[in-house]
């Protein structure tokens, strides 16, 4: 029997994050960010880089907090309202 966790498409950049490059708008270095994470600070400068938001399931399903876990849920939902 599936759960919802093992088909739910929403909460699988969550539960198998991968890593995503990006450019500091500072200094212009290649800055990691893994796709659970929203920010990471350049290693080479300190300039905080974002990743750019999109609408998930976090922000509108009623199960989000069941399905991808309570610490994973509020630190996302936590860092996405700074």
């Amino acid at each position: 029997m599936s759960t919802l966790s093992d088909s739910c498409p929403g909460s699988k950049i969550l539960k198998s994050p991968v890593p995503e490059m990006y450019v500091c708008p500072n200094c212009g270095e290649e800055v990691e960010i893994w796709t659970h994470e929203l920010k990471r600070n350049c290693l080479k400068c300190g300039t905080p880089v974002f990743r750019p938001q999109k609408s998930s399931c976090l922000d509108w399903c009623k199960m989000a907090r069941e399905c991808v876990g309570e610490e994973t849920y509020n630190r996302m939902k936590g860092e996405k309202a700074k």
